[in-house]
């Protein structure tokens, strides 16, 4: 066997994040793990121009894997206005006009990240809120992506007046005379996403963008939410431009699915370093902007119980192409009747056996019944959940009510049952730092303790499970001879830590398929 050609030894390497077993040194050439052993064993391997890394005790984990991200729209976050730190709209206000002096009068401003609950008037910003700090189009999605606020402008550059329907799965709010006051929610956001211009240019920059920044954090692969043809054509061409070091598993949109059907296009499995996954389908909306679709009323609004954003007949009629074409579900579903509906479709359509081939999702899987956990156990469903949920929802008993804290982000209940469990941030909607994520399913702040994951089980869901969720789970999740040499080295031993230290933890380097990157 030829000589290695990168070399980590002296540190506290675990292999895989299920077991507590750990070796000194790593030995990988072109990409791939060769060899693990003591120091002095692997060290003996090395030739001349092999490159060494001394981790001096340091631990090493395989790298990590965001199973849901929303790329562009992270990387359009941190080039357009982050309002997640915004505290009132007098302040929303100012930001957006401050960024329209730095631009032409016709270019639309863009921005996301506030949240009504946070904001002094508690309310939605409106229209009429944002009209008399510029005149260009402002389009403004709350920190859930499930609502936005648009101004006159742009809600006239998007043909959307009082003679506007209602798009199916969506709304659009309107003030006592019938006009549209600005607000919009579920699929009405896509009324102005049309309208709004896009360059390949732009959409390339901004994932370039996002993926280093990401890269920084450790994550070695995504599992990315891609909105439409154009930005899975730039995802495309920049792993072939070798600009994106990730491997990237791309879950299509839903209106992709019948042109690539009719193409043979179907998950693809594997190692390869761009695929493209499963295809997402969203069913109902966020519990933040009370959209999740829930089987009882809200606790703080009676009078509603959330919104499903497609019709069982409809979710079917995917689910039947879905089976025909090969293609994993990736159901969007956080209120429990979306869950619940959800399974009943994928038991109808696959069946037990069918349905663990094709490995669905049901991807946040927020508020989850007991009778729906045990479906899912027996069916094989996976749970594409993101920790950091239950750290931000410091809301969730006024808007759930007490009685159903026990059904919401349910982990241990669902690891006990058999379901595998796949961990994502949803960014830009929380932080991407992996570690926020283990933190949060450990520690749970805010919730009773009782689902609490252990480290090895929440970090098991950033690796090794996160890779059988996108079908590669032979050549990446573990750092075994044979697989992909992505690695990340710590500053600390999260198995060997506090939990408030677990949360403080840093990657000091990350290595993607061999290659140093930081």
């Amino acid at each position: 066997m030829s000589k290695p050609d990168l070399i980590l030894y002296n540190g506290r390497i675990y292999p895989d994040a299920k077991s507590r077993s750990r070796f000194e040194a790593l030995a990988v050439w072109k990409g791939r793990v060769t060899d693990i052993g003591s120091s002095q064993e692997i060290l003996k391997l090395r030739a001349r121009a092999t490159t060494t890394i001394n981790l001096h005790g340091k631990a090493v984990l395989p790298g990590f894997c965001d199973s849901h991200i929303h790329l562009l729209s992270y990387g359009m976050l941190l080039r357009t206005l982050d309002l997640s730190k915004t505290r009132s709209i007098e302040e929303m206000n100012r930001q957006v006009a401050k960024r329209a002096s730095l631009m032409k009068p016709d270019e639309w401003i863009l921005g996301r990240g506030w949240d009504d609950e946070k904001l002094r008037e508690h309310r939605y910003p409106e229209k009429h809120d944002l009209d008399h700090s510029t005149s260009n189009p402002v389009f403004l999605k709350r920190v859930c992506g499930h609502v936005a606020v648009a101004n006159s402008k742009a809600l006239s550059l998007s043909g959307i007046d009082s003679d506007t329907p209602e798009p199916e799965g969506g709304v659009v709010l309107r003030d006592s005379r019938g006009a549209p006051n600005g607000v919009l929610k579920e699929r009405a956001l896509e009324l102005v996403e049309l309208a709004v211009p896009q360059s390949m240019k732009e959409i390339k920059k901004s994932l370039v963008l996002a993926a280093r920044r990401l890269a920084r954090l450790g994550l070695t692969s995504l599992h990315c939410i891609v909105n439409d043809a154009n930005e899975l054509k730039a995802l495309q061409e920049l792993k072939r431009e070798r600009e994106i070091p990730q491997s990237i598993y791309a879950i299509v949109p839903v209106k992709l699915l019948d042109q690539l059907v009719s193409l043979g296009l179907s998950t693809q499995r594997g190692e390869e370093a761009f695929r493209i996954g499963g295809v997402k389908l969203y069913l109902d909306g966020s519990l933040g902007a009370r959209t999740a679709a829930l089987t009882s009323p809200y606790n703080d609004n009676p009078v509603s119980n959330g919104m499903l954003t497609m019709s069982r007949e409809e979710l079917k009629r995917v689910a039947m192409t879905s089976s025909e074409g090969g293609f994993q579900l990736c159901i969007h579903a956080i209120g429990d009747r979306a869950v619940e509906l959800a399974i009943q479709i994928i038991e109808e359509v696959f069946g037990p056996l069918k349905c663990r081939k094709f490995r669905h999702r049901i991807e946040h899987a927020s508020l989850v019944s007991g009778k729906s956990i045990l479906k899912m156990g027996k069916l094989g469903i996976i749970a594409s959940v993101q920790p950091r949920f239950i750290y931000s929802d410091s809301w969730a008993e006024e808007r759930l009510g007490a009685s159903r804290m026990h059904s919401l982000y349910p982990f241990a209940s669902m690891t006990q049952e058999g379901i595998l469990l796949t961990a994502g941030s949803d960014c830009p909607v929380e932080d991407p730092n992996p570690f926020e994520g283990v933190w949060s399913a450990t520690a749970r702040p805010g919730l009773e303790g009782k689902e609490r994951l252990t480290v090895s089980q929440a970090l098991a869901a950033y690796t090794i499970s996160a890779s059988f969720a996108s079908f590669c789970e032979e050549s990446r999740g573990a750092l075994v001879p044979g697989n992909i040499a992505d690695i990340v080295v710590l500053d600390r031993d999260p198995f060997e830590c506090s939990l408030e230290a677990l949360r403080q933890t840093r990657v000091i380097k990350t290595i993607i398929a061999g290659s140093v990157f930081a």
